[in-house]
Parts: C-alpha cells; sequence; structure tokens
C-alpha cells in the first residue's frame, strides 16, 4: 500500500478513535447529574470501574429515600409512630372519686400517641379484662368499666400489640352503694368571701341571689347530687352558666361564670360528684368565683332562690 494511503487509514482511525472516547466522556458526565450526588473526581490509576454501574446509582437513592422515612420526612417512606404512652387514669362519670370507679363507670385515660388504641386493659378478679374504647382522641381514651374489673393500674394497647406503660396511680373499683349522694361543689381552695358576697347584697337593680365562692380560675367544679341538666347556656350577667333540678326533689341548682361551657349537656343525668366544669370570671364578673344559688321550684319558671350558705356549709 502507498505510504500515503497508509498515513490517510491511520489518520480516519484516530479520529474514530477521538470520537469514541469523546462519546464516552459524555456519557459518564449524564450519568453523574442524573444520580443527583456530587461528583468526585477519579484520581486512581485507569478508568472509574463504577462510575456508569446503574446498580450504585440505584442504591444511593435507596439509602436516601430509607434515611429520608427513618426521619419521618417524606421520601416515600413511612412514618413511624411512638408506641402510646399513659400519663393518667381517673374515673369522671359513675364514681365514688376521681379515683374510685363503679362497675359501669367511665374512666378517662390521658397521655400521647393514643389514636391507634383499640383496649383498654383492666386487672381482672380472674385475669386481664381487654375492653375497647368508647371514644378516644391523640391524648385521650374514655372506657366503660367491666364487671369483674379489679384494683389495679390500667394501660392500652394498639391493633398491632404495642402496649403502654401501666397508669401512674391506681384506680380502684367499688361498689355502686358507696357514691356518695352529696358532695360539695368545689374541688380545691375557696373562700365564701365577706359580706359583699351574701345572698342578699345589694347589686346594681337587683340583689345578689346566690353565694359567691373565690378560687383559683381553673379549680374543678361537681355537681352535688344527681340531677337533669336543664340549660348550659351563656348570658352577659352570669358567663357560661349551667342549672341542675335534682332528682327525686324540687329543686334546682346554680353554677355561674364557668371558664367554659359546662360539660354536660342538656338533657343529661349527671351523678353526684361529676365533673361539671371549672371556676372562671366569665359574664359580668370582676374575678374567679363561682356564683352558686339555690332555687326551691324551677330557677327563673315560677320557683324562687333562697340562702345557699347554710346548706353549703352542711356539705363540708
Amino acid at each position: 500500500m502507498p505510504a500515503s494511503r497508509k498515513l490517510a487509514s491511520l489518520h480516519l482511525a484516530l479520529l474514530v478513535l477521538l470520537g469514541s472516547l469523546g462519546l464516552t466522556m459524555a456519557t459518564t458526565a449524564s450519568a453523574h447529574l442524573d444520580s443527583n450526588e456530587p461528583h468526585t473526581p477519579h484520581t486512581g490509576p485507569g478508568p472509574d470501574p463504577m462510575a456508569l454501574s446503574p446498580a450504585v446509582l440505584e442504591e444511593r437513592r435507596d439509602a436516601r429515600a430509607s434515611r429520608s422515612a427513618l426521619r419521618g420526612t417524606g421520601g416515600g417512606g413511612i412514618e413511624l409512630t411512638p408506641d402510646p404512652l399513659v400519663k393518667d387514669a381517673y374515673c369522671v362519670k359513675q364514681c365514688v372519686s376521681p379515683r374510685e370507679a363503679t362497675p359501669g363507670a367511665i374512666v378517662r385515660i390521658t397521655g400521647a400517641y393514643m389514636d391507634p388504641v383499640t383496649r383498654v386493659v383492666f386487672p381482672g378478679k380472674e385475669g386481664k379484662m381487654r375492653v375497647k374504647y368508647r371514644a378516644k382522641s391523640m391524648t385521650a381514651v374514655r372506657v366503660e368499666v367491666p364487671r369483674g374489673a379489679d384494683d389495679g393500674r390500667p394501660y392500652v394497647v394498639t391493633a398491632a400489640g404495642a402496649k403502654s406503660n401501666r397508669a401512674p396511680k391506681e384506680l380502684k373499683i367499688v361498689s355502686r352503694a358507696k357514691i356518695p349522694k352529696e358532695v360539695f361543689p368545689v374541688r380545691g381552695p375557696f373562700s365564701y368571701g365577706g359580706k359583699g358576697s351574701r345572698f342578699g347584697a345589694g347589686r346594681t337593680g337587683h340583689i345578689h341571689q346566690g353565694q359567691d365562692m373565690s378560687a383559683s380560675c381553673g379549680t374543678r367544679l361537681v355537681a352535688i347530687k344527681k340531677a337533669k341538666v336543664v340549660y348550659n347556656q351563656y348570658d352577659d350577667g352570669g358567663g357560661n352558666y349551667i342549672v341542675l333540678a335534682n332528682k327525686g326533689e324540687n329543686t334546682s341548682f346554680v353554677y355561674m361564670h364557668l371558664k367554659r361551657p359546662a360539660k354536660p349537656d342538656v338533657g343529661e343525668i349527671v351523678a353526684a360528684g361529676e365533673p361539671i366544669g371549672r371556676v372562671g370570671t366569665t359574664g359580668s364578673s370582676s374575678g374567679c368565683h363561682l356564683h352558686f344559688e339555690y332555687w326551691i321550684g324551677p330557677w327563673q319558671t315560677g320557683g324562687k332562690p333562697i340562702d345557699p350558705l347554710p346548706y353549703l356549709k352542711s356539705l363540708r
């Protein structure tokens, strides 16, 4: 072959080799850009054998997704929910006291991560008793005490079998016969105040029809005896107020200036000691206190108020 033709063939081969090398470099750069990973130049001898491996790029993407899922920040992962945590368990309906419930009573269990809870576990006279909740939220569960439950510290479980800690304080299960007939309405330190707080004290345009009991805002208030809720509303004078018609009697009790609307609904029957609300200063009020009225007959519709102080003192 003539020398000129040999030289042309060598030139052509060199051009083909350079074109192939340029395509390889462009493909490598594109792979690094698509990986969303910072590119560290290969400094070892010879070409980087892992630079173009799709398996390595996929492993890196999976690792990022797994780390994101564990952090609970997305990335297609599943957020990890902690086990439920119980902070307290106490009786709220058909109770002898907050720590003494009766069969059929309603117990409220407070804490955190309660949304997955499906059962409450009570100690039983013949073993553990798993009871379905009646109502729940992320921070509390309500449940009815089953017949056969025994003293102890209840706990909760989820559908997946995760268990909470046991309630910090013991809940006693006692006979319904021990439910008190009457209890004092203010469950905390209080004062009857001076003459201005008494029944019959002068007020602008009227006389005082009840007894004021000063107490810290938020102090718990309970029903004195078994009664039916006949009013639960708000007005500019009494603020949040509730009227209870006592069962088996022609008498009514009135609680005014509650911090928030009372808990029981109109028509509901409440037992002695059942939570009503909390001391507040809503309506026409100059400080945190309970305005309490005692009526013979229906409230404001044919009945008449009497001085409640002697009766209140008889309860303590």
